[in-house]
């Protein structure tokens, strides 16, 4: 019974004075101090999930697009000067033709006059070509700034929506931009605590690796003379004390007058 018991109890005694010093110590290292990484730079500021802008920044980034908003607006209101047939460019070649044509035609008629050949056939003749050339220049110069008008139109359409198209991207780009700051601030946290779970780990691994071998130095004598009490008092051979012993006593009741003692 005594070989039995005696390494139960003093094991017993070790682990329960063990227990007793972790709960009395702590079993984990140190704490790592984490400070969430952060931003403050070109009028964006916060931390990860939550970017703000500057009412600075905000105002110069509304400013542009305003900016490319009215430039939108310029060339729109440029599309009426150009309508094809109808534009500015086919008015005045138009002008021109029929300026030119009631000259022309009306110094043919006095030319007929003098020659009093104004009511005769060859008179409506000439008069019939002359308006006929006139009419065929006509033709020939609305056609002309008509497919200016049309380029000219499609030009300034492509630019009225590029302008408008930059004034609705500034505005997003602003906002991609503050989504790739925090998608970057997110994922240094999660990296860094990531690595801050792993040191964690490793610096409770090792304060509970020093605990268990100070413990394990400090109460193995104390276990070791539980063990030898338990083998006396169950008549066996106890250990022989070391050189190095604590002062000895005796456990009340179990040990009283028997004589053994607890040696580290």
């Amino acid at each position: 019974m005594g070989a039995i018991l005696a390494p139960l109890a003093g094991g017993l005694a070790s682990g329960a004075a063990a227990s007793f010093a972790g709960k009395l110590f702590g079993g984990s290292g140190p704490q790592i101090n984490y400070k969430p990484p952060s931003i403050n730079a070109g009028g964006l500021s916060g931390k990860a999930g939550s970017i703000t802008a500057s009412p600075q920044r905000t105002d110069l980034v509304n400013n542009v697009a305003n900016l490319y908003g009215q430039e939108g607006d310029a060339y729109g209101g440029m599309l009426p000067l150009v309508s094809p047939g109808f534009g500015a460019l086919t008015k005045a070649a138009v002008d021109s033709i029929n300026n030119a044509k009631s000259v022309a035609i009306g110094n043919l008629r006095d030319n007929l006059q003098r020659r009093s050949v104004m009511g005769s056939s060859f008179g409506q003749d000439a008069l019939t070509r002359a308006n006929a050339e006139f009419g065929q220049q006509e033709n020939q110069a609305r056609a002309s700034s008509f497919l200016q008008e049309l380029a000219l139109t499609n030009q300034l359409t492509q630019q009225q929506y590029a302008a408008h198209r930059n004034q609705f991207q500034t505005g997003l780009d602003e906002l991609n931009l503050e989504a790739n700051a925090g998608t970057q601030l997110a994922s240094q946290a999660t990296a860094q605590l990531g690595a801050n779970a792993r040191m964690q780990a490793q610096l409770d691994a090792y304060a509970q690796q020093g605990a268990g071998r100070f413990f394990g130095q400090t109460l193995q004598p104390f276990g070791t003379a539980v063990t030898n009490s338990v083998n006396g008092y169950f008549g066996q051979p106890s250990a022989a004390p070391q050189p190095t012993a604590y002062p000895s006593f005796a456990m009340p009741g179990m040990l009283a007058g028997s004589g053994y003692g607890f040696y580290g």
